[in-house]
This record gives structure tokens, sequence and C-alpha cells, in this order.
């Protein structure tokens, strides 16, 4: 056991304790190690300011001698989450005399407006020459998503991030991957590390009977995924839980394991990641999971995290209702020293707002849900004030497997026949729901007036409130049209 976290910053080596553990890193960074450079604005996650570069030992392959460094936000993370991993900041970014190539670009194209929100466009565009020699419109454009330019001169900043040339000399993975440093940190992060102070202690266990046996021992315990709503929760007043549970030391909670007909994320699997391995296996899934949260956030955010929030505006709650989500989920072991595990279906998971169907001291270890099959017609959608980075007022999750007939008739075309539909929202009631009386009412010849009529059906069926982001009538005719148009779209082929 140790009594604190290890990070390398900007190729330090830095042991940090008690309170600068449980500090946010941003703060930790400026206010502590001195670096300034990284700014706090909305604190939120949402501005990009505090953009820092992050890689994670246990992340790398065995055949790559390199670290794999992705953008964060540094305002909404505790340094102890940081453990085992390696940070660079914008003050590592320039090689002597010579500033780094997004640096370069930026000055070039007087991008810096007036500065402030500069640090954190050098490190996103890093982040994209870590991937990519050159960028083209799109990659540029998703790579500065989760960065805010208060100025609003985004056109000479979009201009840095296409013309700057990735160099070997700048790489940071070439210059920060020191194999000793490596070393130091995957053997540190073998022992369990416990934090303490001012009676709120973070347990970091190397095992998940470590982890279920803490969590059944410390009833109210807060799982730590990426923190991404915990902390933007600390960084407006409230206090750190008094116990936290952060599962990053634990192998098996990084596995992704693929079936012909289903696929596992393990807990700490992060949306980038669900969203690469998903292209292949839920397409429809993957292109969802651009329209929300910026690559800062993806990076560091877990679909698990997603899940154990249990809000009923989950951006990807209504997919795993239709796509046959279980959670796999932990507790004590029982009198033979076996962890107990079981495996509760997405429908059944939440009981009411906020609260989830699991036992004092269970702890959800894995996520599945089913491939989805090449006679799927499938549909995720959500409705919001602005494409990107924002919370739902509405999302949709449609699936209609489908046969075609032949009816008698002169042209000879074919009518599309729904053998299985179903149908999920999110944001129309205290729970996401999954709505089984319209999928059966969908069964049979696909019409315009079924699909009408599976609308209104919809709309008498949900109850959702008002709130800042929309009326209830509003939810309502949005649910229904959510689904009319996925209907209309299908009937027209």
């Amino acid at each position: 056991m140790r009594d604190f976290a290890l990070i390398h910053l900007n190729g330090v080596r830095r042991e940090i304790r008690g309170r600068e553990a449980l500090m946010m890193l941003a703060e930790w960074l400026r206010k502590e190690a001195g670096l300034s450079g990284t700014k706090i604005v909305c604190a939120e996650g949402d501005c990009g300011a505090c953009t820092v570069l992050r890689a994670s030992c246990r992340a790398r392959s065995h055949s790559d001698q390199y670290l794999n460094f992705e953008a964060m936000n540094s305002c909404i993370a505790t340094v102890a989450q940081m453990d085992g991993t390696h940070i660079v900041t914008v003050e590592g970014m320039q090689c002597g005399d010579h500033l780094s190539p997004a640096q370069e670009a930026m000055r070039k194209c007087h991008a810096s407006q007036c500065g402030y929100c500069t640090p954190g466009f050098v490190m996103a565009i890093s982040a994209m020459l870590e991937r990519h020699d050159q960028a083209d419109a799109r990659t540029a454009s998703n790579y500065l998503t989760g960065n805010l330019c208060r100025c609003t001169g985004y056109a000479p900043i979009v201009e840095a991030a296409l013309t700057v040339r990735a160099t070997e000399k700048h790489s940071v993975a070439r210059r920060y991957s020191d194999p000793h440093l490596i070393s130091e940190s995957v053997s540190s992060t073998k022992l369990s590390m416990l934090v303490e102070y001012d009676g709120t202690k973070l347990f970091a266990p190397v095992s998940l009977r470590e982890a279920v046996t803490f969590s059944a021992a410390h009833p109210g315990t807060r799982v730590l995924g990426a923190a991404t709503d915990l902390g933007v929760q600390v960084n407006k007043g409230k206090p750190l839980p008094t116990s936290l549970l952060s599962l990053h030391l634990i192998p098996e909670l990084y596995e992704t394991k693929l079936t012909r007909s289903r696929v596992t994320f393990g807990s700490r699997v992060t949306l980038a990641e669900v969203r690469r391995v998903s292209q292949d296996v839920a397409p429809e899934f993957a292109r969802f999971l651009n329209l929300f949260a910026s690559p800062q956030i993806k990076n560091v955010a877990t679909l698990v995290g997603n899940i154990a929030n249990g809000s009923p505006i989950g951006d990807t709650l209504p997919f795993l209702l239709i796509a046959g989500g279980e959670v796999h989920v932990a507790s004590r072991p029982g009198a033979k020293g076996v962890v107990r595990k079981r495996k509760i279906p997405m429908t059944e998971l939440y009981v009411g707002y906020k609260k989830l169907a699991l036992e004092i001291g269970e702890i959800i270890t894995h996520i599945s849900f089913d491939r989805t099959s090449a006679k799927e017609v499938m549909s995720l959608c959500k409705v919001t004030q602005r494409k990107d980075l924002d919370i739902s007022a509405v999302s949709g999750a449609f699936s209609l497997t489908l046969k075609s007939i032949l009816k008698a008739s002169r042209n000879g075309k074919t009518t599309p026949y729904v053998v299985c539909a179903r149908i999920a929202y999110g944001g129309v009631a205290a729970t996401p729901l999954r709505m089984p009386e319209v999928e059966l009412a969908l069964q049979g010849e696909l019409t315009t007036e079924r699909i009408e009529s599976a609308a209104h059906l919809i709309a008498r069926s949900i109850k959702p409130i008002s709130d800042v982001r929309g009326s209830a009538s509003y939810r309502r005719v949005a649910a229904a049209n959510l689904f009319r148009r996925f209907g209309n779209e299908v009937l027209r082929g």
C-alpha cells in the first residue's frame, strides 16, 4: 500500500500526497506546481482552456515503445486520478528555444487573440499532431470542438490547425516516453493507493476483490470513473464525498471483448475507445458518439460512468436499452472467498430518478450489448439547443428489423414489413424509457398510417417535465416527431 499518487509532469517524477492529491489537477498545476499556463475558465470541462496531454502507461502496447498522449480537461479531474500517468502542460511543449509546431502555427496565423485561451488551443492541436501528420478540415474541427475562443477570432485558429505539420523532433510521445519512467510507473501501480486528508479518503485498489470489499465496508462510497460530473460539483462549491473508490488500477476493467453477437466493455474503457470499437460492431452508435462530448471528455470519460450516473438524459442510455444492454456487477466475496457477480438488464437497472437496482456494496464492472445486425435499421438522435457539446432535451433510439413483402401492384414494388421494433427515449421521464407498447404496435406492414399512429401513441405514453431545456409539451412533440421522421425515412427507403 502506498499513500501517494505517482505522476510524471513534463518528464519530472512527482509523488503527490494528502491535500494536494485531492485537488483538481488544473488548480494543483497552477497553485502548487507553478505552471500557470494552464488556465481555468468554466471549471466545467466545456471551454478547453485547461487542456493538457495525458498518457497512461497501462494503456501502452507491449510492442509500442512510445506512450499515447491524448488531450484532456484538467479542471474536473483530481490529481489522484492521474496516478500512473504522464502529464504534459503547455510549458512542456517548447523544445529549447524553439516553439512547438502548434505554438508556431498559432503565432504565424495571428491566432492568439487575447491569449487567454491560446494554451488550450495549442494543446488540442498538439494532440491532433500526435495522430495526424497533417489535418484536413474535418479532423481539425473535431479536435477543436472542445475549445472556445472568447474573442470570436476562430478563423485564424482553424487556419493554424490546417497549416501545422507534425515533426519527429517535436513529437510529445518521442520526447517523454522515457523507458525508465514508464517502468517505474507500471511497477508503482501494482501497489494499491490510499490517499487521506481532512476526513476524506480515496482508495485505488489493484484487484476487484479489494474494490468490492472496500465498497461493502464503506456504505455510500462514491465510485470514481473520470469524475466529469463530480469534478463540476466540487468546482461549484460542493465538498468531495468522504469515501471515494477509484478503479484505475484494476487491469480487467480495461478489457474489451468481442464475440459474434455481443461486445463487452470494462468500466475503465473510455468513450473514445468505445467509439473506435463501435465503428465495426455498432456503426450508428459510433456516429452518435461524435455528437456529444469533446475529445477532451471522451478521452477520459467512460461508458459505464454514463450508465452509473443514472441521469434520465444520459446520451448513451436509449441506445443501450434497445441494444440488449446488460450491466455486470460485482459484490463482496461470499463464504468461499469468490467475488460474487451478476448481470442486470438495462431495462431493469433504473428504478427511479438517479436510482439504480444495485445492492449495497455492488459496483458495475462491465457493460455488454448486442452487435448491430445487418438486418437492422437503426437511428440515434438528440434534440439540443446547439449541435455540439450540449445536454439533451430529448433523445431517442429506434431500431426496426425488416423484411420485404411483394404486394400486388402494377409497378411490382416491395413494402417494408416490421418483424421487430425497439424504441427508447431519454429526457421524457424520471428514467430513460423503453416503449414495448409502441414496439408491439409497429409490427406488421410499415405504412404512413402505422407510423403516425405510433407517433401519437408515443406522445400519449410519456410524461415529461418542464425545465430550462424545454417544456413538457415541447418534449412531447419533439419525441413524437423524432420517431415520425425516422419512420418516414425508413418508408422512403
